[in-house]
């Protein structure tokens, strides 16, 4: 390395170099019980990224969460809208990459740049660094649901988050059974498992009637997704 400045972790992954951008935390709050959703502004950039996790995060027991992001225009205006389960409260964080920042120029801490000059890391705003990440392929086949794909040590996911995006719906299905006609969705949620410090994938349904004669079709959500885990630091 002839420029910059490189750090790494006793387990031999570097945390900052010249050549890797940091993603840095930008805001944080709750989403409250009985709200859908948490506005943000609409001057952010469109490739933010936006993690939660239940309120508070946990030591003990298990809970769920599922959320997306919606980012859409009507009538000229943008709207940028965290939407997370109604009934439960969720803290959530907004990310942008480090290069989106104007440099700071208080004249504490540490700014690190790239060989072209572009902000890569600064000491002045929070980082979410990640624990763990898996990416995935949903098909309509496979939802990709695993209890427990992340196995940590006692406190690892205690105030971790994961990233929005992944946990939503997988598959709507309207189907025909004895002469009725039906439909249900399949859900994917992130399941924090605090007492055996687990981060998995779960599923979740709701169904209902549908008028008889109705189609009958499966829609799902394919494609690649990446689910990650991790912490503000």
């Amino acid at each position: 390395m002839s420029y910059g400045i490189t750090s790494i972790n006793n387990s031999g992954f570097t945390q900052i170099d010249e050549n890797s951008e940091s993603f840095l935390v930008i805001q944080t709050g709750t989403k409250p019980v009985n709200q859908a959703y948490v506005t943000l502004s609409n001057t952010l950039p469109d490739d933010i990224l936006v993690f939660g996790r239940p309120s508070g995060g946990g030591t003990s027991g298990t809970k769920t969460l599922d959320g997306y992001v919606s980012d859409f225009t009507t009538n000229g205006t943008r709207y940028l809208r965290i939407y997370m389960t109604f009934n439960v409260a969720y803290d959530y964080a907004v990310v942008k990459r480090c290069s989106q920042f104007v440099t700071p120029t208080s004249g504490y801490g540490l700014n690190v740049f790239t060989s072209s000059g572009v902000l890569a890391y600064t000491s002045e705003q929070p980082m979410m660094r990640a624990i763990a990440a898996r990416a995935i392929n949903l098909t309509a086949s496979s939802g990709q649901f695993d209890s427990a794909w992340y196995q940590g040590t006692a406190g690892s996911i205690d105030t971790a988050f994961v990233m929005l995006g992944p946990y939503a719906t997988y598959q709507y299905e309207q189907y025909a059974q004895m002469g009725e006609n039906f439909f249900r969705y399949t859900y994917r949620k992130a399941k924090f498992d605090y007492t055996n410090h687990t981060m998995g994938t779960i599923s979740s349904f709701s169904n209902g009637d549908l008028q008889r004669g109705s189609s009958v079709y499966v829609r799902t959500g394919a494609g690649q997704r990446t689910e990650i885990l991790g912490y503000i630091v």
